[in-house]
């Protein structure tokens, strides 16, 4: 055994001199640990293998590189010798990335909020060699944390039974899922979580009635879509509120334009300053909707700074966007976006005073003596309307001469399937290339590093290292957002992928009972196979496989393709009243099935007036219950019809562009006017 790190035995001030296991591992998050001086193993054979053949427990330790208190209990706890010399001598150490294996973190975060009620990260669990979670916890700080390894040490060697049976419970109850159902589901249930959003939101502050304010974009996604069908101003005044309040606030970066992962007051005011893909893509799409929906031009530019933000500080070169930066600048949470009074007068000059007014910084701070700046503030005058915008270039540059916050450049699946949807919806409301082009190589990266031999999805890559295997999760906010591309673009190849992705999704994720499971039944599964339905600040995989399905059944006017998707929402939908807010999503896939989704086929020439104009009236409408396909004048080439059924014979009408609206195969007679085209397409849409 040459390897220096492989060797058994060694002291910490030797791990830590010549790196334990995790250093030579490809995510950023294991790296970081790869000097501690704990014998840490990645997840896999080699630890697990030894846990059982030495009976040693295992001490799991689960988290995330942008993830501040994790940090904070590394330099605390596993930074330390004396926590080291006797966890190495007690316990088979692992740590594993969640962005890498959201398999057992779900499955273990189950566990720990089953024993204690609350979850979160760092996540610290002890297992039996057997792998069956039998304590669990978070952050706890360096002299509880090794009484506690001392406890547990002595409770496996003297009450082992006890311990096994615990843990045996603890295994059946994270097993114990509710039983889905088979009785319909309508729109009375999608009304049902509609009002339960409505008595959790905070009429005074937007969002919902928390201490801690996340933005979660797809419940008030949803709220936007039911508030377009049934025209509820209260709905949308909700709506509205929310967006402009999240928008003014710290949880925007004002001068980056992305959002931090959410505040630690109900204010919108002070952020936890880590920054993740998955919210940014999520929030450019729901505001670059409402911008539409709203006819509201501020939620369309904060929708498409997003959109320059994943671009400028988030795209690799290569292709692809990176999965979060940290909330930590050189050891310090927030230093890098918060500002003096004097730090803003050096750069903008006599326009200072004002502009410390417009953006909120005083002398006394909002946070540590500093301030964190918000846009609450009305310009005075005309002179003051563009003082941000004019100075925000130079006040960003003047930023970047800060120590910057750590950036994870892991590339996972399914967020950057979010980022695709998001771009093309920003190529589509803009026309800018730029969104389209990123688009593009985003889809070459994963199509060149996230496919396997076996032409299945891995979940995530650093530096073109593949970890993970693809979950439900990645096949289906990949394929959601290759929809969206080929909706946007017209582009066929999008549409044949994500075609291929839900092929391999019903094979590998959905049983003989309609079941949706989180990883494929070939997977090891330490509690086992999991079914996922609930959504959190991400989609559940199955919500989005539902939208996904209904959408590809739609534009391909295909029954069993739409009765898959119906399948999903009978065996989860009877949970949608009682979950409410938790499963926000699905309530959404049941409204579009209700409306109901609708194929739009666009045929004629594609730089023709008459055809820009029927393109640019569906873009103005930008109807949320729609796919669209193009077609050339004279009707589809046999790949397109090959790939969407129902643009056979739709051509243009004598020589002008024409549109067929086609509900369950069925089309409509072909719409000559954009006028007329967005009357139809918004007929169940109310706004």
């Amino acid at each position: 055994m040459n390897d220096p790190a492989a060797r058994p035995g060694r002291t910490p001030e030797q791990i830590r001199a010549h790196g334990n296991r995790l250093a030579a591992e490809a995510s950023l998050y294991l790296r970081q640990h790869g000097h501690n001086p704990i014998d840490w193993y990645p997840w896999g054979e080699e630890a697990l293998t030894r846990a059982r053949v030495e009976d040693r427990p295992i001490f799991l330790s689960i988290g995330y590189s942008s993830c501040h208190w994790c940090h904070v209990m590394e330099h605390e706890v596993f930074e330390q010798d004396d926590v080291a010399a006797y966890v190495n001598d007690h316990f088979i150490c692992i740590k594993v990335d969640r962005e890498e294996r959201p398999d057992l973190d779900a499955v273990y975060m189950d566990a720990v909020q089953a024993m204690t009620g609350r979850g979160g990260w760092p996540m610290s669990v002890f297992l039996t060699p057997g792998l069956q979670p039998f304590w669990g916890g978070t952050y706890v700080p360096h002299d509880p944390f090794l009484e506690l390894c001392k406890s547990v040490t002595m409770i496996f060697g003297q009450r082992r039974q006890e311990l096994e049976q615990q843990a045996f419970e603890v295994a059946q109850h994270v097993n114990r899922v509710p039983e889905p159902g088979g009785g319909p589901v309508d729109l009375a249930q999608v009304e049902s979580v509609a009002e339960q959003c409505l008595q959790a939101y905070d009429p005074e502050w937007g969002g919902f009635r928390q201490s801690q304010k996340f933005p979660t974009p797809l419940r008030w996604r949803f709220l936007l879509h039911e508030h377009r069908r049934t025209g509820r101003e209260d709905l949308g005044a909700a709506v509205r509120h929310t967006l402009d309040a999240m928008a003014s606030g710290g949880l925007r970066d004002q001068l980056g334009g992305g959002f931090h992962r959410y505040t630690t007051e109900r204010t919108w005011l002070v952020p936890h300053f880590e920054i993740m893909l998955y919210d940014n893509a999520q929030l450019a799409s729901l505001y670059l909707e409402a911008g539409a929906a709203f006819a509201e031009p501020r939620y369309r530019r904060v929708g498409l700074d997003v959109l320059d933000f994943l671009l400028r500080d988030l795209e690799d070169p290569d292709g692809g966007f990176h999965a979060s930066y940290d909330a930590d600048s050189g050891g310090e949470e927030g230093t890098f976006y918060v500002w003096t009074p004097e730090e803003i007068h050096a750069v903008a000059g006599d326009d200072g005073p004002a502009l410390c007014r417009l953006l909120g910084v005083t002398t006394q701070g909002n946070f540590e003596g500093r301030s964190i700046l918000t846009r609450r503030v009305e310009p005075r005058d005309e002179g003051e309307a563009g003082l941000v915008d004019r100075w925000r270039e130079p006040l960003r540059r003047a930023r970047a001469e800060r120590t910057p916050p750590g950036r994870d450049e892991k590339i996972v699946t399914a967020w950057n399937g979010l980022a695709l949807g998001a771009l093309a919806r920003g190529y589509a409301v803009s026309g800018d290339v730029r969104y389209r082009e990123a688009a593009d190589r985003a889809v070459r990266r994963l199509r060149r590093d996230h496919v396997d031999a076996s032409g299945r999805l891995v979940r995530a890559s650093t530096g073109g290292t593949a970890a993970g295997g693809g979950v439900l999760d990645d096949y289906a906010f990949l394929a959601d957002g290759l929809l969206d591309l080929h909706d946007a673009t017209g582009d066929l190849a999008p549409l044949a992928w994500a075609i291929e992705l839900l092929d391999r999704a019903r094979e590998l994720f959905l049983d003989e009972d309609g079941d949706a499971h989180l990883t494929p039944e070939d997977a090891a599964t330490p509690l086992g196979r999991r079914r996922e339905f609930f959504d959190s600040v991400e989609p559940s995989g199955a919500s989005a496989l539902a939208h996904a399905l209904l959408r590809l059944g739609a534009l391909r006017g295909e029954p069993r393709t739409t009765a898959l998707a119906d399948t999903l929402l009978m065996r989860y939908g009877h949970l949608l009243e009682r979950a409410g807010l938790e499963m926000a999503w699905w309530a959404d896939a049941l409204l579009l099935r209700a409306m109901p989704l609708a194929g739009v086929v666009l045929a004629g020439d594609p730089r023709a007036a008459d055809t820009q104009a029927l393109l640019a009236a569906y873009r103005e409408a930008a109807p949320f219950h729609t796919v669209l396909t193009r077609v050339p004048a004279g009707g589809p080439g046999p790949d397109l019809l090959a790939a969407a059924p129902p643009t056979r014979d739709k051509t243009a009408r004598n020589g002008r562009a024409a549109a067929y609206v086609c509900v369950d195969g069925a089309c409509g007679a072909p719409v000559l006017e954009p006028k007329a085209l967005r009357e139809n397409l918004l007929g169940g849409d109310r706004a």
